[in-house]
């Protein structure tokens, strides 16, 4: 009598490298090269996240030209990218609060490595539940937007019930969340965008849209209690003229020549607060956008998906300034 015998093939072994979107230098778009990296592990209190997407910001354009080099110094190569979303593949030494096969989201900074990339190694007191409403493609879309928003208008703004809120670009990434924030907090919005735009911005729930390509903002919206500026330049100096004495203006941008040379003096005259939103990953609010994403009273708005190898046409299109929504690398 003969005993049969089964053999179990053995599991294959973890790969020990990944694709990244990285730069060797600061340039423009042709310096985005896809590379095979090392697979990060987790150290003690991180967890190793699949990627699923991640947001592609205007943002991650200037850490590219180097136009933010003096806050932001990078050492070579540099996997770009700090909004993600994807699932947990392990956890570190220490970690409690995730397992293998949890949906999670967050913001990193470009010193936490990069998230245009196939996994990716952080710290876990950076990462949240994912919504569980939403395919993790479109969560990843919304970190840095949501972020953003927030800060301009709860932190610095103050927002209230019944405020008038200019929101310039408001079908760009971080126009768009304030928009819905701020109906979120029952404002009035007034938004600015192009015409071939304005019926999507509409859709966000802007109250007033204003075609900048047809006419002045000036004319339409009035006695401003809180604006986001996200554009800067003559924009910027036009909105105080809108602006009711005691407002704010929230400015996410840095170094505006233009912005930065009339701030004090047009303040001064207008009676007007200028706030700079400075970059802040915030992971317990991230706790507040799934709340909300799960509510519906935000989504993400992705327009366009690219895998890793076309990060290049992301950027050109981030860079145009023009975009509708959101675009997200997918890798």
């Amino acid at each position: 009598m003969t005993t049969e015998t089964t053999q179990v093939p053995a599991a294959a072994p973890a790969a020990t490298t990944m694709r990244a979107v990285q730069i060797a230098r600061y340039g423009g778009d042709e310096v985005l090269e896809l590379a095979e990296v090392a697979r990060p592990e987790p150290g003690p209190g991180q967890v190793l996240v699949k990627i699923a997407g991640a947001g592609v910001n205007y943002y991650d354009v200037k850490i590219r030209e180097g136009w933010l080099s003096q806050f932001f110094p990078l050492a070579f190569p540099h996997t770009l990218g700090n909004d993600f979303a994807g699932t947990v593949e392990a956890v570190g030494e220490g970690v409690t609060g995730f397992q293998p096969g949890d949906a999670v989201f967050g913001l990193i900074t470009v010193f936490h490595g990069g998230t245009y990339a196939e996994y990716l190694a952080v710290d876990a007191a950076l990462v949240r539940k994912a919504p569980a409403n939403l395919p993790l493609h479109e969560v990843a879309a919304m970190p840095m937007v949501y972020l953003t928003a927030w800060i301009a208008l709860v932190e610095h703004g103050r927002i209230q019930p019944g405020m008038n809120v200019l929101i310039h670009a408001g079908a760009g990434g971080v126009g768009g969340a304030a928009i819905q924030l701020a109906k979120h907090f029952g404002a009035k919005v007034y938004a600015t965008c192009s015409s071939n735009n304005c019926a999507f911005v509409y859709g966000l729930g802007a109250d007033e849209v204003i075609d900048y390509t047809a006419g002045d903002f000036r004319h339409l919206a009035k006695e401003i209690d809180l604006a986001v500026d996200v554009i800067g330049g003559d924009t910027n100096l036009r909105t105080f003229e809108v602006m009711r004495p005691g407002g704010t203006i929230a400015v996410v941008l840095r170094n505006d020549p233009v912005e930065m040379a009339h701030r004090e003096r047009l303040s001064a005259e207008h009676g007007v607060s200028v706030k700079v939103v400075a970059f802040d990953t915030l992971p317990e609010r991230l706790d507040t956008i799934r709340e909300l994403a799960e509510s519906g009273a935000i989504h993400a708005n992705v327009q366009q998906t690219f895998p890793l190898e076309r990060a290049r046409e992301a950027h050109k299109i981030a860079q145009s300034r023009h975009t509708r929504g959101r675009l997200v690398l997918v890798p």
